[in-house]
């Protein structure tokens, strides 16, 4: 039996995937902090009930643009770290530094924190629907 043929395993799947995709992102912001020039980037939202309901018809998204920002043809680019994810977007709602870069540390580490509460979260979930399903097939279900 496949697992994620189930609409419920499918959705956390696709959950902790986007949330993989979001940490990497509130990285890069993190990592460009201090970077003259660097814009605020951040994911399109995800709508979770709809992958649950199932009415999500997501295709393979185009590879972004979210890399680090090189200002030296000798430094080395991250460009390419998050193919086959949603949409990268310039985040509008920041304040701009005097050197152009409109990264704001604390918010930045505020969606980390909430990033890896919500992934602890599909975790578990992903863990508890495994459990039920080996208990009703019969495989036990114990810790």
């Amino acid at each position: 039996m496949d697992v994620s043929s189930i609409p419920i395993m499918a959705a956390l799947k696709k959950r902790m995937q986007w949330l993989n995709g979001n940490q990497t992102v509130i990285s890069e912001n993190i990592a460009n902090a201090d970077t003259p020039g660097y814009t605020n980037k951040e994911l399109e939202k995800q709508d979770f009930s709809r992958l649950v309901s199932g009415l999500s018809n997501e295709k393979a998204p185009p590879a972004s643009s979210a890399g680090l920002k090189t200002t030296n043809v000798r430094h080395i680019g991250g460009a390419g770290s998050m193919n086959g994810q949603p949409n990268v977007k310039e985040a509008k709602d920041g304040e701009e530094s005097l050197n152009g870069n409109s990264v704001v540390l604390e918010d930045e580490m505020i969606k980390l924190a909430d990033n890896q509460m919500e992934y602890g979260m599909a975790v578990n979930l992903y863990k508890k629907n495994m459990r039920l399903l080996k208990i009703a097939m019969g495989k036990g279900g114990g810790r």
